[in-house]
């Protein structure tokens, strides 16, 4: 028997070398052969290797080799603070800051009198209940963590300091929440992202979501229910209906579906119209792009497809969407990632690309822009937007001559930056077209109040505004509201892997491969979506007390300070000259 083993034990490390000269052999007359790479043919098997560590090269700088601020487009520092942010609705840190206080930056202005958070106008008068993680054991190779219920307060804002926009509209859109999730369309992202981001913005309720340009899918439309005080209910269907949602708070229309059927939407309606449960949903925008997607027909604008989409009792705002930071042009979609879901709501055939046009084929010019906004606004009564990108100092004259000149325009602008994200574009795109959020902030809200109409529109801004003290810089600096977009997909699981568009996410956020998106499960992810939010709210309120403010709102160019690498300061209203 020792014999045998032995015997075995000496042939298995001889079997496994004879093995691996067999396929080295093979490569090497394979890559003599072959005709298509150099760098195979002149140095065979060892060529190879380039291509592996070529293929793992991101995971291994990410992990091995950046420290915790140098990565790209999402720092593993930044990434942590979201992922305390969505699990444990906290960002305490330990030790102090590992930023590099030798650079050029922006600080805001600390008071020798800070508020204390009974001085603040927060309205946190009803909790959110979500879950939140707590550590057990954390090892080498894994972490034991327990999930509870929960709950934590919303930071709101007052009803008095709510952003109001649109005021003059006959459907005015107040937020609350200062923080609301930017434009990534279904498509680009996979139905449980974007549940679980719908969802999560339901929960934490004052927040809003942007449906990016790919148009409104059923997922943006996700309803959460919970049972209210119980109330005399006439059927066993509707007292069986109510138990249920009272036993699974926050279960969502999908899931009522898969278990009772599509009938019991219309008992579920009526339920809820007896008061004896919520439903609770996103506020969203609805943003059309120059593909037309959710107000076209036969691949042309119909007015009736707009109409039927913008007046959803969901949507709360429209948004035209000029330009994009990471691309400033319209939307790629890869064919791989084009479903016959998405191929429906889109409008676009299967198996083929698909690029927006640069421009839109409505308009070509300020007046043919301001044409279709007005029309819009007349169509719903809710407020119209643009989103745009600033390119240089003088990108928003005319825009601004034009709302002066006629008295009319758009009720919010959104500004993006040049480092915005993208599921897909062009890497020389991605580089260089566009500023800088902070500089084309600045812009734009220099544009408008030289112009006098500053105070007709919101500025609503984005551009890796992930973490609070980020946020409360482009307040000062302009912004009235706050959107993310990679923020929000590291809350609900990304990994910065870099694959968006080849639809092989290995977390299942951007893919719509059934293997990859069972992984993100949207009755967990949701929860984190929601907590984020909440916690950036927190770091609003009190970045805001630690410089005396009583509410973010109140942030402005005093309380921030540029300091530059010779350690000369300047206090922002101080080195930039504007007019209010």
């Amino acid at each position: 028997m020792y014999e045998k083993v032995l015997l075995f034990l000496i042939a298995l490390p001889m079997m496994i070398l004879l093995l691996a000269v067999c396929f080295a052999l093979y490569f090497y007359i394979r890559d003599k052969k072959q005709s298509q790479h150099s760098i195979l043919k002149t140095h065979p098997i060892i060529g190879r290797l380039r291509y592996m560590f070529e293929m793992i090269g991101p995971e291994m700088r990410q992990y091995l080799i950046w420290s915790d601020k140098e990565g790209k487009p999402v720092d593993r520092d930044t990434q942590s603070t979201i992922a305390k942010a969505g699990k444990y609705a906290s960002t305490v840190i330990g030790f102090g800051s590992k930023k590099d206080f030798t650079i050029s930056d922006f600080y805001l202005s600390n008071s020798m009198f800070p508020k204390n958070v009974n001085e603040l106008r927060v309205d946190n008068s009803n909790s959110i209940h979500t879950h939140l993680y707590k550590i057990l054991h954390e090892g080498l190779v894994s972490r034991k963590e327990k999930r509870y219920p929960s709950s934590i307060q919303p930071w709101y804002l007052t009803n008095e300091d709510a952003v109001v926009i649109g005021p003059t509209c006959k459907h005015p859109f107040p937020v609350k929440g200062l923080v609301g999730i930017s434009a990534m369309s279904y498509g680009a992202l996979s139905k449980s992202a974007v549940k679980a981001l719908a969802q999560g913005v339901a929960i934490s309720g004052g927040s809003f979501m942007n449906t990016g340009e790919g148009g409104i899918s059923p997922y943006h439309l996700s309803k959460l229910y919970v049972a209210n005080d119980e109330v005399e209910l006439t059927t066993e269907n509707e007292k069986k209906l109510f138990a249920y949602i009272k036993k699974h708070p926050f279960i969502s229309n999908f899931k009522m579906r898969e278990k009772f059927g599509e009938a019991v939407q219309a008992l579920l309606d009526k339920v809820e119209n007896q008061g004896a449960i919520q439903s609770k949903q996103a506020d969203l925008i609805f943003q059309v792009g120059s593909g037309l997607f959710g107000a076209r027909k036969d691949g042309k604008y119909c007015e009736e497809t707009f109409t039927k989409n913008a007046n959803r009792p969901e949507v709360k705002a429209i948004e035209i969407k000029l330009a994009q930071g990471a691309k400033v042009r319209g939307g790629k979609l890869p064919k791989e990632k084009i479903t016959p879901e998405i191929s429906e709501i889109r409008g676009v055939p299967m198996g083929k690309d698909v690029e927006s046009p640069n421009r839109f084929p409505l308009f070509s010019n300020m007046e043919e822009l301001f044409t279709l906004i007005m029309r819009w606004k007349e169509l719903t009564g809710k407020p119209v937007g643009i989103k745009v990108v600033a390119g240089s100092e003088l990108s928003f004259e005319e825009l601004a001559a034009y709302m002066k000149k006629t008295n009319q325009g758009p009720d919010f602008i959104t500004i993006d930056g040049g480092e915005g994200g993208t599921g897909a574009t062009y890497q020389e795109m991605a580089d260089t077209l566009g500023l800088p959020i902070y500089s084309g902030l600045m812009i734009l809200h220099d544009t408008l109040s030289r112009y006098g109409i500053r105070d007709r529109v919101k500025i609503l801004a984005s551009g890796m505004l992930a973490t609070a003290d980020k946020m409360a810089i482009a307040l000062a600096l302009g912004a009235d509201l706050i959107y993310v977009a990679r923020a929000a997909m590291n809350s609900i699981g990304c990994l910065n892997s870099y694959k968006c568009n080849s639809n092989h996410c290995p977390v299942g956020i951007t893919s719509h491969l059934p293997h990859l998106e069972s992984g993100l499960v949207v009755e967990e992810k949701r929860f984190r979506t929601a907590n984020y939010l909440a916690t950036m709210r927190q770091g609003l309120f009190m970045l805001g007390a630690s410089c005396g403010l009583e509410s973010p709102t109140e942030f402005s160019r005093e309380h921030v300070t540029y300091r530059d690498t010779n350690n000369s300061t300047k206090r922002l209203d101080k080195l930039l000259s504007h007019s209010e």
